[in-house]
């Protein structure tokens, strides 16, 4: 049997493929995506079969499977042209006819893979929702770890991009099915608990969409409209009860910024957001437990409480965004907007106490928050370091017109109190905040009253007429019961044993260390003549001090452990026990600096048991002495009198004071409750608050003008000590003076005026 005509059919039909049709196709298809605008479609197509890529690793080489065929068909032809005698001896019909078998099958294989070639890149050029259908099958036949996948998902979104762009009302329902498929797979699967963020690929949908939309004049649409536009995608439509993400928050206010001019798309969204937050973001119940009656769901209350306050505070900035950029008429329909009669308005304040809140929440900025508020809520040109408080300014100035329409509100219960003083907290930080907050809001408030268009937009030019005088008076009162609760919760607020604790602890410290610097100038033993008329005493003292200092949760005081404790140290101890040494001083010498070592060469001769006080000596005059023979001698001590300097006092060892440390008497340590913090020194500490009922003695006698301020209370330090420096009655002391040229001490000495210093055995 003979086989004819193989070889002119293939040939035939392999030229009209690679010669005729595969050029066409070529070109068709690196058109592919133009039509839509896109970037992946390309790439879809090339995982097509016969398109997709086949990696040959030993050739290391990568190819399509359509030319793989194709380059495979056109050397099966060599079979034909190389005429070999079968191997081996073969012979029969398949074997001596098995070279056009095989161009036949390659050729065939070559047909069929064309064709289908040619239907995938009819399909990739042809009608959009027939590509649609294929690529969303594709998107779900794909693993989920699969890399292509995600190239499916942005080709979708780019075909909805081009059906709002075209307005292809044909693709839209697809679209809506599988847009609601997806989003709502995703948050059946989430972990409740936690908040949900997307993939990328769908904030950037919403958002492209939101930027597509806002140019085009959408008729055909309406259903993605609305769906990117209120936020039904991100927010969700069930009740699944997943948190909103930090970064679901951030997406929504790229769109509301995306969005906030259009009068239309601001109502859609606001409209979203009000059923949403009333139906699957309402208050938890609370459960209780019949035993103990504590709340059993406390966690779940306090979650949703703060879900509550995020989605509100979003909100807010839109309304400080709507009135930056003087969208009055949005503004005036989110004030009337309910879905309830009579009318809940859940996203906008219900008492003044709400408002004032969330005047302190954005004013404030230094309130502890992840992100600053101009930051998170970014406005139009208002993004550089020069006006970023303006953000900040026009929420705090949306919440003062929210303020002024509480008082045009009408009341249909008798517990609806719009206008009553707001709950004050009870720290008193946050009351000082509060403080600042009601100035700042006045401020505000003038601004608002005089852009008379926001007002006749609103309606509220007779409310700001009749409603003038009580508005003052509300501002009034409000800062009178502040003040008064400040001053009620400093008076009521117990003292902090930390803090007092950690006074006791610093004083200790900062009054041994004040004594130590003069502990090498002491005689160990007590003289047995002692100048009963030359005693000095150093002790410490009593002072007030704000109350705040010493209690939790109240303005900060810098030093408030030791700044008592360093003034005792400076003007009782440093100044008091140097100061002794004028007094005990038996005779003086001035001299200068180039004479200064002969003098003491005179003055002390060859006494050896001789001390040599420096007091507050500078480096220059300091070096002399130390670099002398009378270096060993020198002991340098400090001294807080400010005119002190460059002394010397040179006496024999025997001469120095010594130092007694007294008991405190008993009724004053009694009295101003006292207690030791040191042994050796006999020292004692206490912090009194004198406005206890217990210390109204002590109250009296220290009463003054300033403690009838209840915004000042104040505290009671005591650091209390007794000591007495005893001097030699014969003792022989010489202060030595070095002559400055800038001021008048009087004639210098001679060297020859100079008495030796009496020479005494230790």
């Amino acid at each position: 049997m003979e086989i004819d005509n193989i070889l002119e059919i293939c040939v035939a039909i392999d030229i009209a493929i690679i010669g005729i049709a595969y050029p066409i196709i070529v070109d068709k298809i690196s058109n592919i995506g133009e039509k839509y605008s896109s970037e992946y479609l390309s790439i879809l197509f090339n995982n097509e079969q016969p398109q997709r890529i086949i990696e040959l690793r030993l050739f290391n080489i990568k190819i399509s499977f359509f030319k793989l065929i194709l380059y495979s068909t056109i050397l099966t032809f060599l079979f034909l042209i190389i005429n070999q005698e079968p191997l081996f001896g073969w012979d029969n019909f398949f074997i001596n006819n098995s070279a056009k078998f095989i161009v036949l099958l390659f050729s065939a294989i070559l047909t069929i893979s064309f064709f289908i070639w040619l239907d995938k890149v009819a399909l990739y050029s042809g009608k959009s929702t027939s590509l649609l259908k294929h690529i969303i099958k594709k998107y779900k036949e794909l693993n989920v770890d699969s890399e292509i996948k995600t190239y499916y998902l942005k080709s979708i979104n780019e075909l909805t991009f081009y059906a709002v762009n075209k307005q292809d009302e044909h693709l839209q329902e697809t679209l809506l099915d599988f847009y609601y498929y997806e989003f709502s797979k995703i948050r059946k699967v989430h972990d409740k608990s936690k908040p949900l963020v997307y993939p990328i690929d769908f904030y950037f949908l919403v958002n492209k969409l939101n930027s597509e939309l806002i140019n085009k004049q959408n008729t055909k649409l309406q259903a993605i409209e609305h769906r990117s536009i209120s936020g039904v995608w991100l927010l969700g439509q069930n009740f699944e009860n997943i948190p909103i993400s930090e970064e679901t928050y951030k997406w929504l206010w790229k769109n509301i910024y995306t969005i906030c001019d259009n009068d239309k798309y601001v109502k859609m969204f606001w409209a979203n957001s009000s059923q949403y937050f009333d139906i699957q973001l309402r208050n938890i119940r609370a459960e209780y437990d019949s035993v103990t009656f504590e709340k059993n769901n406390q966690l779940e209350i306090d979650n949703r409480t703060e879900e509550r306050s995020d989605f509100l505070e979003l909100h807010y900035a839109l309304g400080g965004l709507l009135l930056y950029r003087e969208n009055y008429k949005t503004i005036k329909y989110i004030f009337e907007y309910s879905q309830s009669l009579p009318p809940r308005y859940v996203l906008l304040p219900n008492s003044m106490t709400t408002i004032f809140e969330w005047l302190e929440i954005f004013r404030n900025e230094f309130k502890i928050r992840k992100k600053p508020i101009d930051s998170k809520y970014y406005f139009p040109e208002l993004d550089n370091l020069g006006n970023r408080r303006q953000v900040n300014y026009w929420i705090c100035s949306y919440l003062t017109v929210l303020f002024i329409r509480q008082y045009s509100l009408d009341k249909y219960f008798i517990t609806q109190k719009f206008t009553s003083l707001p709950i004050l907290p009870s720290e008193i930080l946050e009351l000082y905040n509060w403080l600042d907050t009601v100035s700042y809001f006045e401020n505000c408030l003038e601004d608002i009253i005089s852009n008379d268009e926001l007002v006749k937009s609103l309606n509220f030019s007779d409310i700001i007429i009749d409603k003038k005088t009580e508005i003052e008076i509300f501002i009034t009162n409000l800062k009178a019961s502040i003040v008064s609760k400040i001053g009620e919760q400093k008076f009521l607020t117990p003292l902090s044993i930390d803090k007092i604790k950690q006074f006791n602890i610093n004083s200790s410290k900062i009054i041994f260390d004040a004594f130590d610097c003069f502990s090498n100038i002491f005689n160990t033993e007590q003289h047995t003549q002692i100048d009963d008329e030359l005693k000095i005493s150093v002790n410490g003292g009593s002072v007030l001090m704000t109350k705040s200092a010493f209690t939790e949760n109240d303005i900060q005081h810098i030093n408030f452990d030791s700044f008592f404790a360093e003034h005792i140290a400076n003007y009782n101890i440093k100044r008091q026990i140097p100061n002794s040494f004028f007094i005990a001083k038996t005779k003086g010498y001035l001299l200068n600096i180039d004479n200064i070592i002969n003098g003491l060469e005179i003055l002390v001769g060859n006494n050896n048991n001789i001390i040599i006080i420096g007091i507050n000596l500078r480096f220059d005059f300091g070096n002399i002495i130390s670099d002398s023979k009378f270096g060993d001698f020198l002991v340098e001590i400090p001294s807080y009198e400010p005119q002190v300097e460059n002394l010397l006092f040179v006496l024999n060892k025997k001469d120095l004071p010594f130092i007694v440390y007294k008991d405190i008497q008993p009724k004053k340590t009694e009295e101003l409750k006292l207690e030791v913090t040191d042994d050796n020194l006999k020292l004692y500490t206490s912090v009194i608050d004198i406005n206890l009922p217990e210390n109204i003695d002590l109250k009296d006698k220290w009463k003054s003008e300033e403690n009838n301020d209840n915004l000042d209370l104040k505290v009671l330090l005591t650091i209390d000590f007794l000591s007495i420096l005893y001097w030699k009655k014969e003792r022989d002391i010489v202060q030595i003076s070095i002559a400055s040229l800038y001021k008048e001490q009087g004639i210098q000495n001679d060297l020859t005026d100079i008495i030796p210093l009496r020479n005494d055995k230790v």
